[in-house]
């Protein structure tokens, strides 16, 4: 005979029973972190295949015991990826902030509903507005304290799961202010077609994303040249602002604040004052730099962030939140007050249904505790001092690649990621004169990305260290084989403020280790092109992997 079905709700367990198996999760979420359940690697590699195989099963009918149940969720995490771990370094995600971890369980005990007050969110609402006010502050926004709330149309933010959402609604507001016709006659009201100006090379893939979801096409993209630090070019953008194509309208301006390759920051200061001469809206993508407004000493990089129109920042990058939690901000706070379902409601100082002022959203869960958790429990100056150790931090682990003799970096870096390929020394002085030689720059650049794919690759399978792997510009040519030339290249982005020296120094030896054999063969491949007869004409691969290349 069976064991008995374990009863499924809290109400109907003592409270001591469920209490013992709610710490045995947490211990279980402990472990996962620790490493033990992962073998004391930053993955235990599995292919998307491998992992169907073992997870793939019928719909369950009968149930299965607390202890069996806890084991399943035990195996899961013992397959994922720790973005915790200090060797994990492809992106900037830790998610290991504990008054983060700690508020997102009591979020879920508490299963507010955000998309009204009354009956769905009461309290919930209430610290939401709060932590958007706090934010807003930090970029420079004027701001309403919350004890003068005035009503929905004074906010000027809302939480996001995502950039990717975030830049959706921004452009959506810009759109709305611009062309307000849009709301009652659609895109076909509008006489010219609306364009968003941003750099090339540098960009989201959100912005391409958004302009086919809201109508606006990928022909409404117009793409500014990109600096070679990989910033937006403003000379670029001016020329474009000042004679834009025939029977098109820039009504928005993308400036990076840290972009999501390489983190060069913008001049905001330039961009805001050249869509303030051109009547332009003006957003500014801070979803990895908005980390920096806590740091007194980085936070001057993002000098002209408090002009734009619209910010969106990304906490659970480089704010040790884990996922999701993203804010879109506006400098005007009736910005979302146009989409108010209900325009009445959007100045009644009684009325908190945040809901009614959230484009794509309806129902959504208490988040934003995370972040409000993390901010009450470290103050500013505590999260800028993490910050500013994670800056140090990274400029160690640069010095660490640089110091291997194994890489060249693409461009200069503001913060926290950079981006290289895997070059030796020795096989650079061997590639000197395919330099000189144009018919080899082809066949050499796909040498120089197959052999960064296959040490990035190395990597991750063996889950000792993890890079991000992407495609990216030479924009300042510093392989010498041309700066329009395409790489797969990896990056490295530290999130976290603090690498114990014994890790750094095993991941140097790791890289170390991985690039003897990778060397050799590397150097008998650039020989062979060097001295072939008819070298072949290959193009370099520019496949898309990691998160920055989608």
């Amino acid at each position: 005979m069976s064991d008995p079905q374990p009863p499924a709700l809290l109400s109907q367990r003592p409270l001591d029973n469920s209490r013992a198996l709610l710490h045995r999760a947490v211990d279980l979420g402990l472990d996962f972190t620790s490493g033990e359940l992962r073998d004391g690697l930053v993955l235990r590699h599995a292919t998307a295949r491998e992992l169907i195989d073992r997870f793939a099963q019928p719909v369950p009918v009968a149930g299965t015991s607390d202890e069996q149940l806890l084991e399943s969720l035990a195996e899961i995490a013992s397959w994922s990826i720790s973005q915790a771990d200090p060797r994990y370094l492809a992106f900037p995600d830790t998610g290991d902030s504990v008054a983060a971890l700690a508020a997102d369980i009591v979020a879920t005990f508490l299963n507010q509903n955000l998309i009204a007050f009354d009956r769905s969110a009461p309290a919930a609402s209430v610290i939401e507005a709060q932590l958007i006010t706090w934010l807003r502050e930090l970029v420079g926004y004027p701001v309403t304290p919350l004890a003068d709330y005035q009503g929905l149309a004074s906010l000027g933010g809302m939480w996001t799961s995502g950039g990717n959402m975030s830049n959706h609604i921004a452009i959506a507001a810009a759109l709305a202010h611009i062309y307000p016709e849009v709301r009652e006659g659609g895109l076909r009201a509008v006489p010219e077609q609306p364009v968003i100006l941003l750099a090339g090379g540098v960009e989201h893939f959100s912005y391409l994303a958004a302009a086919q979801a809201l109508g606006l096409g990928a022909n409404g993209l117009l793409w500014a040249d990109a600096t070679p630090n990989f910033t937006s070019d403003p000379a670029s953008v001016a020329l474009l602002l000042a004679s834009p194509p025939p029977g098109k309208r820039i009504f928005m301006v993308v400036g990076v604040a840290g972009n999501c390759r390489t983190t060069g920051i913008d001049d905001l200061q330039q961009l805001a004052d050249l869509c303030q001469k051109h009547g332009v809206w003006f957003h500014v993508d801070a979803c990895h730099g908005g980390s920096l407004l806590f740091s007194e000493k980085l936070k001057v990089q993002l000098a002209g962030i408090e002009r734009a129109d619209s910010v969106a920042l990304d906490p659970h990058k480089g704010l040790f939140v884990s996922y999701p939690s993203s804010y879109a901000l506006f400098r005007d706070p009736n910005a979302l007050g146009r989409f108010a379902r209900y325009p009445d409601q959007a100045d009644n100082p009684d009325c908190l249904d945040l809901g009614l002022i959230t484009p794509f959203y309806g129902s959504r869960g208490f988040e934003s505790l995370k972040l409000w958790a993390l901010m009450k429990h470290q103050g500013t100056e505590g999260i800028g001092r993490l910050v500013d150790a994670r800056q140090a931090t990274y400029q160690r682990m640069v010095d660490l690649l640089e110091r291997t003799g194994c890489f060249r970096m693409l461009g200069t870096s503001d913060f926290y990621r950079c981006a290289f390929v895997f070059l030796p020394d020795q096989v650079a002085r061997a590639m000197e004169e395919a330099t000189v030689r144009p018919e080899l720059h082809t066949s050499v650049r796909a040498l120089v990305s197959r052999y960064t794919a296959a040490f990035a690759e190395h990597l991750y399978r063996s889950g000792t260290v993890v890079f991000d792997l992407f495609a990216l510009q030479d924009l300042a040519d510093r392989i010498g084989l041309g700066a329009a030339a395409k790489y797969q290249v990896m990056g490295m982005c530290v999130g976290h403020p603090h690498i114990a020296e014994e890790i750094a120094h095993a991941i140097e030896q790791t890289l170390l280790d991985a690039s003897r054999d990778l060397t050799s063969a590397m150097l008998t491949d650039i020989h062979s092109l060097l001295t072939a007869t008819n070298a072949p004409s290959r193009e370099a691969a520019v496949d898309v992997t990691g998160p920055a290349g989608w």
